[in-house]
């Protein structure tokens, strides 16, 4: 008689799942284990939050982007594929194209000010569109590769740990030992020298993409906490 094997039987605790790699929280999401889920969240809340408000700018509306995020994850969960990408940049794509939209689903309420606007609008002219969304997260994460292997070590450290990690400047500046004007100034030259290489072979991407774009931000003169 041969016996099948639940695969809840094959869950592990509370403080194993806190130490548990990422696919292996994913493993015991789809088996069952929704303590599983409450550690993801724990441990990308921050960076998804951070994304959400650097894009929607209210704090409110950056919990309800990071609810959304985190519900989707929930619901297709099913859908990751470890051997094509992390599931950091899985989560990043959701996080960047749920508070685009909801950014331009406020402004199309005229839920900002006149000064906000016209802010965003100077940012967009530092920036360029990639189209991500359509892409595997492999293929992402080989983009952002070749992407970042333009800039010095500097901007490449300032890059990842705020567009990437969802620390403020301020923090990065702090976790480096750098100046917040020297910290600044790597993450914008990054950011430019970024859009030379997007703009460079975003036209390969359209083509095969009409997916939302993700957009890289400059951020404020003055910086705002996060």
């Amino acid at each position: 008689m041969f016996h099948t094997t639940d695969p809840r039987d094959e869950q592990i605790s509370w403080s194993e799942l806190q130490k548990a790699s990422d696919p292996e929280l994913v493993r015991q999401l789809r088996s069952g284990n929704n303590d599983a889920f409450a550690v993801l969240v724990d441990r990308y809340q921050r960076l998804v939050l951070t994304v959400a408000l650097r894009i929607v700018k209210e704090e409110c509306e950056a919990e309800d982007v990071v609810q959304t995020v985190f519900l989707e994850v929930f619901k297709n969960v099913g859908k990751f594929d470890a051997s094509r990408g992390t599931l950091k940049m899985w989560l990043l794509q959701y996080a960047y194209s749920r508070s685009i939209n909801r950014r331009r689903y406020l402004e199309h309420r005229q839920h900002y000010s006149q000064l906000e606007l016209d802010d965003a609008e100077s940012e967009r002219h530092c920036t360029e569109a990639v189209r991500f969304d359509r892409l595997s997260p492999g293929e992402t994460s080989r983009f952002v590769r070749q992407a970042l292997k333009a800039l010095n070590p500097k901007q490449q450290l300032a890059i990842e740990l705020v567009y990437f990690e969802g620390f403020t400047l301020e923090e990065a500046a702090q976790r480096t030992g750098e100046t917040l004007s020297s910290m600044r100034h790597h993450y914008y030259r990054g950011l430019m020298k970024l859009r030379e290489f997007i703009t460079a072979t975003s036209s390969t991407l359209a083509e095969n993409s009409s997916a939302t774009p993700i957009e890289l931000e400059v951020p404020n003169p003055t910086p705002r906490p996060i």
